[in-house]
C-alpha cells in the first residue's frame, strides 16, 4: 500500500521527466534573480518594440487609406499627403529603436535589485516616454511645415503610441515633487510646477489653400519645432527631479537603519 501511495505521489515528477526531459526544471533551478530578471526585462522591451512597430504602422496606413479615399481631399492635398504619410511611416522606425535600445540598456545595468526596480526601471521608462514623444512631435512639426508650404491641410495622423503600461510613470517625478511641496506647506508651488511642465506653444492651423503665406502661420510652424525642444527639456528635468527624490528616500532609509542626530558634545 505504501509503495502504491508513493507511486501516486511521484506520478507528476515521472511525467515531467518523460515529457519535458527536466529542461523546464533545470531552467527554473538555474534562474538567477540578478541576471535572469534583467535578461527577461530586455526580452520584454524587445517584444514591446515589435508590437509598437506593427500597431503604429497599421494605424498610420489605415488612416492614410481613409484620408486618400475621402472625397473632400483635393488633388494638392493628396499630393502633399503622400509626403506626410511617408514621414509618418518612417517615424515608427526610430520610435521602435528607442524602446528596444533603452530596454537593452536597462537589461545591462547592475545596480542591485532594489536600485534596478525603483530607480533604473522607472528612469528608463520616463526616458522612453519623453524621447518617443519628442520623435512624434518632431515628425508632427515636419508634417505641419509641409501643410504650411502646400497651404492646405495634409494627412497628419495623431497616432498614440501604445505604451499605456508605462505611461503612468511619465508624470511620477512631478507628482512626487508636488506631494513633497504639499508636505512642506508649499502648495502654491505645485500649481506653478504643473503650469511649467504643461506649457507649450500653439501648433495647429487650418489652411485655406489660397497659396498666401502669412507671418502668423510661419510663427506657428516655428512653435511646433520649439515644442520639441521644450519637451526634451521637460524630460531631463523630470529625470533630475526623480533622481533627486530617489536620493532623498535613499538617505532617509539609511538614516532609519542607523539613526544619528547632528549634535556636537563638548567636554569642558
Amino acid at each position: 500500500m505504501k509503495k502504491i501511495y508513493q507511486q501516486i505521489l511521484d506520478f507528476p515528477q515521472m511525467v515531467n521527466q518523460k515529457v519535458l526531459n527536466a529542461q523546464l526544471n533545470s531552467a527554473v533551478d538555474n534562474f538567477d534573480s540578478q541576471n535572469g530578471v534583467r535578461s527577461y526585462t530586455k526580452s520584454i522591451y524587445q517584444i514591446l518594440s515589435i508590437v509598437v512597430f506593427i500597431t503604429m504602422e497599421i494605424a498610420i496606413i489605415h488612416g492614410a487609406m481613409t484620408y486618400f479615399t475621402a472625397s473632400t481631399s483635393t488633388g494638392l492635398a493628396k499630393l502633399g499627403s503622400v509626403l506626410t504619410t511617408l514621414l509618418l511611416i518612417y517615424s515608427v522606425f526610430p520610435i521602435a529603436h528607442i524602446i528596444r535600445a533603452r530596454g537593452e540598456s536597462l537589461g545591462a545595468s547592475h545596480h542591485g535589485m532594489v536600485g534596478f526596480i525603483f530607480k533604473d526601471l522607472v528612469s528608463t521608462n520616463i526616458r522612453i516616454l519623453g524621447e518617443v514623444a519628442a520623435v512624434g512631435a518632431f515628425i508632427g512639426a515636419c508634417c505641419f511645415s509641409l501643410s504650411f508650404l502646400f497651404d492646405t491641410n495634409l494627412y497628419n495622423a495623431a497616432t498614440e503610441v501604445p505604451l499605456s503600461g508605462i505611461s503612468g510613470l511619465g508624470g511620477l517625478p512631478m507628482e512626487g515633487l508636488g506631494n513633497l511641496f504639499s508636505a512642506l506647506k508649499l502648495d502654491y508651488l505645485t500649481g506653478v510646477l504643473n503650469s511649467f511642465s504643461a506649457w507649450k506653444m500653439g501648433a495647429t492651423q487650418s489652411f485655406s489653400g489660397d497659396m498666401l503665406w502669412n507671418i502668423n502661420d510661419l510663427l506657428l510652424v516655428g512653435g511646433a519645432f520649439l515644442n520639441v525642444a521644450w519637451g526634451l527639456a521637460i524630460l531631463y528635468i523630470n529625470l533630475a527631479i526623480y533622481h533627486f527624490l530617489c536620493s532623498i528616500v535613499s538617505n532617509f532609509i539609511k538614516w532609519i537603519q542607523s539613526p544619528s542626530l547632528p549634535l556636537s558634545m563638548k567636554t569642558k
